[in-house]
């Protein structure tokens, strides 16, 4: 089914194919991807069968493709269980359109990769059931690990709490902003006050307003220890674990399990702008040699 969405005064030209529908409770969990690769084809699978391999719980993923290459979808196409979105309409922020002062190279531009984000998650909350209780945003270089992980940040949304994520950012403001890569919300809170994904850079990137705007509205938030700023949390891991030394931030629950795993800078190192710390193959070969299977 094709649609046009109109979001931030542009006009998406997007195809949907809805395979999987739960009731309004089920969460909805949204992956924006970019597969300009091989390496970014392997890591949107990862984060799919993750995601499948560890979410016993009804839910709806959507994968939310950024107008990657044609070629390079076929396989996600076909994927059973999973809703899929095509962008076919290059997502880039207003300055980006001016091609008078744009750069030649829009991958080297951290601003319009945070832009071309927000705008997958925004076309995901257009096209979700409205009535939907809760929305997930997760990176293509993230993966589930434990059963139960959905349920737990779920089950933390309560009372003043109305968002959960895996990581608090701290980077943005004294209180922290939950990371995009991975928070649940209420969407029909989300809905009620108007919120969005857009960044406000260089304050704010993708998704850090809505914990901003959550706070100002009397609520609060809830993220999981990361070893991104506590590294010492990683003595807990058995030892032994493929998880222990692995150089990635890991999330926990409040039994100091790991639940969920973030590679960053996933799609800049798949396309060899960013070459530092673990990379895509040692990522896929983590997944396929000890966690799904």
């Amino acid at each position: 089914m094709d649609k046009n969405l109109v979001i931030d005064g542009r006009t998406y030209e997007v195809e949907v194919m809805q395979k999987v529908s739960f009731g309004t409770e089920a969460p909805r969990l949204a992956v924006v991807s970019r597969q300009q690769n091989g390496m970014g084809m392997d890591l949107v699978r990862t984060c799919i069968r993750g995601v499948q391999h560890f979410t016993p719980e009804p839910h709806e993923l959507w994968v939310i493709d950024n107008n990657s290459p044609r070629e390079n979808l076929s396989w996600l196409v076909e994927w059973p269980d999973v809703n899929i979105v095509l962008n076919r309409t290059e997502p880039l922020p207003h300055e980006a359109r001016d091609t008078t002062h744009a750069e030649p190279d829009p991958d080297n531009q951290l601003t319009w990769d945070s832009y071309a984000n927000a705008i997958g998650l925004e076309i995901a909350v257009r096209l979700i059931d409205p009535k939907s209780s809760h929305l997930m945003s997760l990176h293509m270089d993230t993966m589930p690990c434990r059963p139960g992980w959905l349920s737990y940040l779920r089950s933390k949304i309560k009372g003043n709490v109305r968002a959960a994520g895996v990581r608090m950012d701290k980077t943005r403001t004294s209180e922290g902003v939950l990371h995009v890569l991975g928070y649940m919300v209420d969407f029909q809170l989300f809905r009620e006050l108007g919120l969005d994904y857009f960044p406000d850079l260089p304050r704010f990137d993708v998704g850090d307003r809505v914990t901003v705007r959550l706070r100002e509205a009397g609520y609060d938030v809830f993220a999981c220890p990361n070893t991104l700023w506590e590294p010492d949390l990683a003595a807990q891991i058995p030892q032994g674990s493929p998880l222990r030394e692995f150089g990635v931030d890991r999330a926990f629950d409040e039994d100091a399990h790991v639940i969920f795993m973030h590679l960053g800078r996933g799609v800049r190192k798949s396309i060899g702008i960013h070459t530092r710390g673990t990379m895509v193959e040692e990522w896929v070969r983590l997944a396929d040699g000890h966690l799904l299977v």
